[in-house]
């Protein structure tokens, strides 16, 4: 390669370049400016991502990887992290709190995960085994041979889990007995080899709530429980055992995902399993008890169904219902009442986020024209970027000017970011990852999709070969490549080293 340096000297700049440059010079100084120049020249060329990405994360290794801060828990049988780590605790239920508020979520796990703490913050969950995760979570349904070989290259239990869970479901879509066996007893393996973590001060009352989904071990669990949700509820409920809050929203997913399989069942002119019928009836006669989300959900499948409407509290969430539930029918049972929705009371500022999620979820259905509209003025006037990003991902606003704001390296950005302008993509990311690596990993993470629409399984690999290759080639002197790089094989296990 030898464009990639500018050296007809030098063929690569791999552990070996490097390691003879600094016995030569006794430094890396000679080495980083080879990697400079070669960064220089892959941004100014447009070169491919992956490229781009290992010499951005080897720069940033070389020049001393920075230590993160640490969470608020931490690994049992250490030191229990410091009582400080309760007053981050408190502020990342209040960001929490303030976040759900301005969102609408589909279900309780959807509104759950927003808990976690973005990157940079201490705890955030971004790396390079929750990227494999994602992109495994993606191609299971159509690519189980590439998902399966991406999800042995994940080391993380929690997030291995995870990828498990979504190749036993793809598997027993296609019918593939052994595939379906073998994802089983992998997951039941990880789970068991699971480390253990505690809270500060070794306390256990937060056991009980909502924040322990931010302690990876509880985390494993509850996603691995949604995981398994659509055809073993009995042993996803069994994992949450001793976890009565994360148990609270598993039993509100349940009672979602209860409801579609009904009024699926419904559709098709076939008797509703049982537990499906029961899950739905039950939350339909209490809606008060079942909460928004759920609420929502029973009463669009109801109104699907030809029913009436029920009584959300939530005016957010009561409009979610009513449109999801005439572009349900428009588009499964031909309804020809396409009429655009009335949007007649003024829309709360501090939700416009939530009601332009309304319009990305039906979206290209007329029905959604006028809250598309209002919506998109409303966020216009208060300069609302999080609502006005959502209607360009759906294709309601124009993306330029958010493109054109601020260059940060903003996650939520990146999709729009590879879909309409990938250099400038591939130029922030670069930027993410000389700073931050966890922030470039979660920004990858948000443009999945269209990394995968752009260039297929095989980027995956790409990404996750070079951020091994630059993590391998700035590891100290002396010391042996590493066989673990943030979380992920440096290369795929055998099936005995898997077990």
């Amino acid at each position: 390669m030898m464009g990639t340096t500018g050296d007809p000297g030098v063929t690569a700049l791999d552990r070996g370049l490097r390691l003879s440059l600094r016995a030569r010079s006794g430094s890396d100084g000679p080495f980083l400016r080879l990697v400079d120049r070669a960064l220089a020249e892959a941004l100014s060329t447009g070169a491919d991502l992956p490229r781009i990405l290992h010499l951005s994360v080897l720069r940033a290794r070389l020049t001393g990887p920075v230590t993160p801060p640490s969470p608020p828990y931490s690994p049992a049988g250490a030191v229990a992290a410091g009582e400080e780590h309760e007053v981050y605790l408190g502020e990342l239920r209040s960001r929490w709190a303030r976040h759900t508020h301005r969102h609408l979520y589909l279900t309780p796990a959807g509104m759950l995960r927003a808990l976690l703490p973005p990157a940079p913050l201490p705890g955030n969950p971004h790396s390079l085994a929750r990227l494999l995760r994602t992109f495994v979570i993606l191609l299971a349904p159509t690519d189980r041979r590439a998902a399966t070989a991406l999800a042995a290259l994940i080391e993380t239990p929690g997030e291995a889990v995870a990828a498990d869970c979504a190749l036993v479901e793809a598997a027993r879509e296609a019918h593939d007995l052994d595939g379906e066996a073998h994802a089983w007893t992998r997951q039941r393996q990880l789970l068991i080899r699971m480390p253990s973590w505690c809270w500060p001060g070794h306390r256990t009352e937060h056991d009980s709530d909502v924040l322990a989904y931010l302690r990876p071990d509880h985390r494993a669990r509850f996603d691995a429980a949604i995981g398994v949700l659509p055809f073993a509820a009995d042993v996803g409920s069994a994992l949450l055992t001793g976890l009565p809050g994360l148990d609270g929203v598993y039993r509100g997913a349940y009672a979602c995902h209860g409801s579609h399989a009904y009024t699926a069942d419904r559709l098709a002119g076939r008797r509703p399993v049982p537990e499906s019928a029961r899950a739905h009836d039950e939350a339909r006669r209490d809606p008060a008890g079942a909460g928004p989300i759920v609420t929502a959900v029973i009463s669009a499948n109801e109104q699907v169904l030809g029913g009436a409407e029920l009584p959300v509290d939530d005016p957010v969430y009561r409009l979610h219902a009513r449109i999801t539930a005439r572009t349900v029918r428009a588009r499964r049972l031909s309804a020809d009442d396409l009429t655009p929705e009335p949007v007649s009371a003024p829309l709360d500022p501090e939700r416009l986020p939530a009601y332009a999620e309304i319009v990305r979820q039906n979206a290209d259905s007329p029905i959604v024209a006028a809250l598309a509209g209002r919506v998109r003025a409303d966020a216009t006037v208060h300069d609302d970027r999080e609502a006005l990003l959502i209607l360009a991902d759906a294709g309601y606003a124009d993306p330029g000017p958010l493109l054109d704001g601020p260059d940060e390296p903003w996650p939520d950005l990146s999709a729009l970011l590879f879909r309409h302008r990938p250099e400038e993509a591939a130029r922030r990311l670069s930027a993410a990852a000389l700073a931050d690596w966890p922030v470039a990993a979660a920004m990858l993470e948000h443009a999945a999709a269209e990394l995968l629409a752009a260039s297929g399984p095989r980027v995956a690999h790409a990404l996750h070969d070079a951020v091994v290759r630059a993590f391998t080639c700035a590891a100290p002197p002396g010391a042996d490549p590493p066989p673990v790089v943030d979380g992920a094989y440096a290369c795929r296990q055998s099936p005995s080293t898997e077990s």
